[in-house]
């Protein structure tokens, strides 16, 4: 393989590729990781970097002790005015709160600093909070913040306002991606939400740009059971599908 990019981004473009054209369809155990080296002509370390990051990114489940193997299909689609989970939750009469599970400036080693692919000298914030709507889990928040961007972000306690708001306020932004699939949540975020082995999530994958400078990258999962997505829009000759974010379930 040769690219300008790194080889273990190459493996996961070739991957993802395969999963895609469903070459390797939903359910398909994919080979290990010492074939995947020699295929690619990689390390093993190579190989396992580009699939722990499919695997974050909610394509591959590995299962201790059986292999690692493609969720399905997805489906990208339009996602506008993404509302905030407290005001959501304000909405429909129930009480919001929300527990921050983690703040802290990522270190230079870290694989969550990839999901910013900022140059290795720039500071990147991450958040990981769980919120609640009458003390029933109902959103997870993985949030990785360009420090330059947002400065303050370190600083904020987000157990009383919500890194939707700080963020509307203190940041300016360009270019919103985000693309929504439905993943099988591993063992720590199924103890978050308080789910079953068998309970699937919603995944909302939301990337914000200043002018091609990325800001922020946010991985919202949601209980399948407790959210559900509603569209209304004026019927077209499309191909897009123009989606509303994530709606509370009743």
């Amino acid at each position: 393989m040769s690219s300008d990019q790194p080889l273990y981004e190459q493996i996961k473009g070739a991957i993802d590729r395969r999963i895609e054209t469903e070459e390797w369809p939903a359910n398909f155990q994919i080979p290990s990781e010492e074939n995947l080296a020699g295929e690619f002509g990689a390390s093993r370390l190579t190989v396992r970097r580009a699939l722990r990051e499919l695997q974050a990114d909610g394509i591959l489940l590995r299962i201790q002790g059986r292999g690692t193997f493609v969720i399905g299909p997805r489906m990208q689609c339009a996602v506008f005015n993404l509302s905030d989970i407290a005001e959501e939750v304000a909405l429909s009469g129930g009480a919001h709160s929300c527990r921050v599970l983690q703040l802290s400036i990522l270190g230079k080693d870290s694989p969550g600093r990839n999901m910013l692919q900022l140059p290795a000298d720039e500071t990147v914030f991450h958040s990981r909070l769980l919120h609640l709507e009458d003390g029933t889990p109902i959103q997870l928040e993985d949030r990785y913040v360009n420090a330059a961007e947002a400065p303050g972000y370190i600083e904020q306690d987000f157990s009383k306002i919500t890194p939707h708001n700080w963020l509307l306020r203190e940041t300016t932004v360009t270019t919103v991606d985000n693309t929504i699939r439905a993943i099988r949540a591993d063992e720590e975020i199924r103890q978050h939400l308080q789910i079953d082995a068998n309970q699937p999530c919603l995944l909302l994958d939301r990337s914000t740009w200043r002018d091609g400078i990325p800001v922020t990258r946010s991985r919202f999962i949601y209980p399948g059971d407790r959210y559900r997505l509603r569209s209304t829009h004026e019927a077209r000759t499309s191909r897009i599908v123009t989606t509303s974010p994530p709606g509370k379930g009743r």
